[in-house]
């Protein structure tokens, strides 16, 4: 089932640093969903806890059978080759995509196990379903439907200049609404609401990916944002765009009187945020630029093994925008743990 690899194997191959995207605001939801059966006791907490923990392991696995699946379809529909010749030729461009299939992983080996991921998640699914009810297959079947059609035939909608905004809605409401419904069994607007910054920073992420591959994408024929928009300038310019369209989706909900003033203490988050933009413009204007790594930009698993691949430049930017986003999405979810939201769902 898994080729003869190891599931180790396989959990790296499908890039688990990428989880947080997904599993921060998942909890986001769930958390929200919880302190509202706490302050309520409308529900059993016990089911409602088994029930986002399925939904948690759910949506790991789903993440990573899809981020395989995006290998699958790159590198079958040659897009993989063409960066690594540009490479060759001279041009700057992320390395080391699909590099676990130079080791004798076959293509069907991947499409298999990128099943076998969505399988156990499409188990978990179940489990929850047998429970909330037929609500579930819409999450389920919208996020299956858009995480395949992301890079597979025949939409191939990242190629088309609609992979961000796919993943903005996958990884803003999707997830964090149907956390929220898996949990209490119920869809409020407090979770459509948070939803919305969340999805804004989970676009700049692929936003600024696709900036700092920009020569490679239009070489290869993939209309990402950038690409659409021009040029770098106006892919680094839209990503500061979207994480301030974020803070300010936030202070609208405070002054709105949906989110409580303990919810700017997303202001924390701030210097990565300038961090992330100041670095992200300076790549747009001088790609060779030299930067910095600071603690204050959060975690940046094997950092020492990126420096001596050479790619630095690309995943200090990657990082920190996915660090912004967990940050940002974690202090949200704390604040979540106090009845505050009551009276604006009470109405």
């Amino acid at each position: 089932m898994l080729a003869g690899r190891s599931l180790t194997f396989w959990h790296n191959a499908a890039r688990p640093h990428a989880l947080g995207q997904s599993l921060t605001p998942y909890l986001l939801g769930a958390v929200l969903a919880l302190s509202t059966i706490l302050s309520q006791g409308t529900l059993p907490v016990a089911i409602s806890l088994l029930l986002a923990a399925a939904g948690f392991v759910g949506v790991a696995y789903a993440h990573l059978g899809l981020n395989l699946f995006d290998d699958y379809f790159d590198y079958r529909g040659g897009a993989v080759a063409r960066r690594e010749e540009l490479q060759e030729g001279g041009m700057r461009s992320r390395m080391g995509k699909c590099a676990y299939l130079k080791t004798g992983v076959t293509l069907d080996d991947t499409r298999k196990v990128a099943i076998l991921f969505l399988v156990i998640a499409g188990a978990l699914g179940a489990l929850i379903f047998a429970i909330r009810g037929w609500e579930v297959l819409i999450f389920a079947g919208c996020a299956l439907v858009l995480g395949i059609a992301y890079a597979g035939p025949p939409l191939r909608l990242s190629y088309h200049g609609l992979g961000e905004l796919v993943v903005g809605v996958i990884l803003g409401p999707l997830v964090v609404i149907s956390a929220y419904f898996v949990v209490c069994g119920r869809v409020d607007p407090l979770a459509v609401f948070v939803s919305i910054p969340t999805g804004l920073l989970a676009m700049n992420i692929l936003n600024a990916h696709a900036t700092m591959d920009f020569e490679s994408d239009k070489a290869a024929h993939r209309t990402t944002f950038a690409v659409f928009a021009g040029s770098q300038k106006a892919g680094a310019v839209s990503s500061v765009a979207l994480v301030v369209l974020s803070y300010g989706a936030v202070l609208a909900g405070v002054l709105l009187g949906f989110l409580p003033v303990l919810t700017l203490a997303v202001l924390l988050t701030l210097p990565m945020a300038v961090g992330f933009s100041r670095l992200i413009l300076r790549y747009a204007q001088d790609n060779a630029a030299p930067f910095v790594y600071r603690r204050w930009m959060g975690p940046m698993e094997h950092w020492d093994r990126i420096v001596e691949r050479g790619t630095d430049w690309f995943m200090i930017r990657w990082y920190l925008s996915r660090n912004l986003l967990m940050a940002f999405v974690l202090i949200l979810a704390v604040t979540g743990l106090t009845p505050w939201h009551l009276p604006a769902l009470l109405g």
